[in-house]
């Protein structure tokens, strides 16, 4: 497709298993974050490959003819129907088998053939419950699909020909304020971007989440939902979020009841999870985790009037930028203070990062920085040998205790690497 933004960032993870039959490539995230556009790169490089076009099968399950498939003999019938006769390998695109009963008992006999290569996509994690993978005979890569980042927000906008405010840091806060969805940069008001992604959270209810028996009560799912995107970022206490609810639809809800509807935004993406680490034993704990939106349009979507929090915001989209990038993330615990991210890259190395928007070392009467301590006396706790930074949106970069101090947008907007 000549007119398709290409996401480098997946592509080359990708890349190397397109003509693998022993391996599913299985595309995961929220709705709209661009898997569907993913496969159509996929499937443009293979034929600028010379694949023949009759050995792309494409079944896209949220359309025409093959909407009503619900089970893995239909969907069986559907790949014979467009396979019969195929010599070669036959490169298998199905998009959106979330909904697809026993789907596995499908990929199994693909794999078993020898000669599929299959990409599917979900937006809904119950596909990679144990239940479900346990009984797949083939190997599978998940690939975890993220809403653009900062340096693909901007690329994006180039090849729209969008206009692109000369000062970065001016780009950077639209970025935050209109969310990352790839179809947002088609949108010229604020308020359109808006109604995108609130259209975006209304689909997610209406397909992946109105059927789900562990949903009892859509007025509990909407308070739970608009509480947790309100509260974003932030180190969530289940017993003030009970209190809350309380007083809004005057009904005390269990713990347990406020787990299963939190984890059900887990399993369709609105939020992620953030569990907390002990630094010293790197041991997850229990409570108080932190939820981040996959994409920060949803504060506005619930809200057009939420006014912009720096932190909290700059946090969610180094979150996402981490995650984009395959480290592994956690909140830090060290004593009684608190680091913002631990992570963990792809060689099991880790580091740390505390976010803020400016550090101030303005000095008090004793000539010390009391807040500029604040940040940096967690970090300064940890007694390992680890790589720890500061990320923000000073221009004017410091030095102190071997902490690196990074400019957050120039960082993303150069893709650079923790």
């Amino acid at each position: 497709m000549d007119n398709l933004y290409v996401r480098e960032l997946y592509l080359e993870k990708i890349r190397e298993y397109y003509d693998s039959t022993g391996i599913i490539k299985i595309l995961t995230g929220v709705k709209g974050c661009g898997k569907s556009c993913i496969l159509e790169m996929i499937i443009d490089e293979l034929r600028s490959q010379s694949v023949p076009n009759e050995n792309i099968i494409e079944i896209n399950l949220d359309k025409r003819p093959y909407k009503g498939i619900k089970n893995s003999e239909q969907l069986l019938k559907a790949i014979a129907d467009k396979t019969r006769g195929l010599e070669g390998t036959r490169y298998l695109f199905i998009d959106n088998i979330s909904h697809v009963k026993d789907y596995e008992d499908a990929m199994n006999i693909c794999y078993e053939d020898g000669r599929y290569s299959v990409f599917i996509t979900a937006s809904n994690r119950y596909i990679l419950r144990p239940e479900h993978v346990k009984k797949l005979i083939a190997h599978y890569i998940e690939y975890e699909i993220y809403t653009l980042t900062f340096s693909e927000y901007l690329d994006m906008k180039k090849f729209y020909d969008k206009k692109i405010s000369r000062n970065h840091q001016e780009e950077f806060i639209k970025y935050m304020m209109e969310g990352s969805f790839p179809k947002v940069v088609r949108y010229d008001l604020l308020d359109g971007q808006h109604s995108y992604a609130k259209g975006v959270l209304e689909d997610i209810y209406e397909q992946e989440v109105r059927h789900n028996k562990r949903i009892k009560n859509k007025e509990m799912f909407d308070a739970i939902k608009e509480y947790i995107i309100r509260n974003f970022a932030t180190t969530i206490s289940i017993k003030d979020m009970q209190e809350s609810l309380h007083r809004r639809l005057g009904i005390s809800i269990r713990k347990e009841t406020l787990y299963n509807y939190l984890g059900v935004l887990e399993d369709v993406y609105i939020v992620n999870k953030c569990s907390r680490v002990d630094i010293g034993d790197k041991r997850f704990l229990k409570g108080k985790e932190r939820y981040y939106l996959s994409d920060l349009s949803f504060y506005y979507a619930i809200d057009m009037y939420n006014t912009l929090d720096y932190e909290t915001s700059l946090q969610n989209v180094v979150y996402n930028y981490a995650k984009a990038n395959d480290y592994t993330v956690g909140v830090g615990k060290i004593g009684s203070l608190q680091v913002d991210f631990i992570m963990q890259d792809v060689n099991m190395d880790y580091l740390y990062v505390q976010v803020v928007r400016y550090i101030n070392n303005k000095v008090d009467e004793n000539w010390e920085h009391p807040e500029e301590d604040i940040e940096y006396e967690p970090l300064e706790k940890i007694h390992d040998y680890y790589p720890k930074y500061i990320m923000s949106l000073d221009k004017l970069l410091r030095k102190r205790s071997g902490i690196k101090h990074r400019n957050v947008f120039e960082f993303m907007e150069n893709g650079q690497m923790f």
